[in-house]
């Protein structure tokens, strides 16, 4: 049996995107909130991810955009050396998950509440879009999320590696560490090249600037549990004429 690897940080810190990285690696195998009802519900156990339950994806299961959209998943499940889900708020069933998956592995996203805020209040402000939470949900989501997770006691903590926004996209060499603090062998860095060039791009698109915004996160963001939170991040990868890009 695989191990487990759950991924969470909070809402609009890059965890779909992270999924889609990891997938690319044949021995992850990682849910887009497969079994976004049972975290949700803390009805999730260890029986939802043998092989044939995990490859079933059923209507009770998730929501219309969850799923594995993966091609050729039976053989995925066999060459897998990790098998899981992602749930951005985990951080609200810690107390479950953590007692029904003892052994598994986390992986935790942390992201800077200035960006998580902007992007959830510019989803809240597009008209195409359903999203229904403005910034001020996506600051109160970070505040829980970073102060439940540096609660967590040292024996939890070991259970978790830590990966910054900011850095893990941006260059191939970063993702291949995540590859190699997880056991696995790196990719190669033109598998991972679009990845990163696309982090590169969406790191240069606008968005509107908004004051009241940046104060309210600067005075109300909980800076204490975030900083707790990057003293765990691995140390910074130095620069290779050899990274991409």
């Amino acid at each position: 049996m695989p191990q487990h690897l759950f991924l969470s940080g909070t809402a609009r810190a890059g965890t779909s995107a992270l999924v889609n990285i990891l997938n690319q690696h044949n021995h992850i195998l990682i849910g887009q909130e497969r079994y976004f009802k049972k975290f949700r519900q803390n009805t999730i156990r260890r029986a939802h991810f043998e092989q044939d339950r995990f490859l079933d994806v059923r209507a009770d299961d998730t929501h219309e955009h969850g799923g594995l959209f993966l091609p050729r998943r039976r053989q995925r499940f066999k060459n897998a050396a990790y098998v899981g889900d992602k749930y951005p708020p985990m951080f609200r069933h810690l107390d479950h998950v953590l007692a029904e998956f003892p052994k598994a592995r986390h992986i935790y996203i942390l992201r800077n509440p200035l960006s998580v805020a902007e992007s959830y209040e510019a989803r809240f402000q597009d008209p195409k879009d359903s999203w229904t939470l403005d910034w001020r949900a996506g600051l109160a989501a970070w505040n829980d999320s970073v102060a439940r997770i540096a609660a967590l006691t040292e024996a939890q903590l070991q259970q978790f590696l830590f990966v910054q926004y900011e850095e893990i996209y941006a260059s191939t060499r970063a993702i291949n560490a995540l590859f190699t603090r997880l056991g696995l062998s790196n990719l190669e860095p033109e598998a991972l090249a679009p990845f990163a060039e696309k982090f590169t791009s969406l790191n240069t698109k606008l968005v509107p600037r908004r004051d009241d915004i940046r104060a309210a996160v600067a005075r109300d963001a909980d800076w204490s549990a975030y900083k707790q939170l990057c003293l765990l991040m691995p140390p910074p990868l130095r620069n290779s004429t050899e990274d991409h890009p």
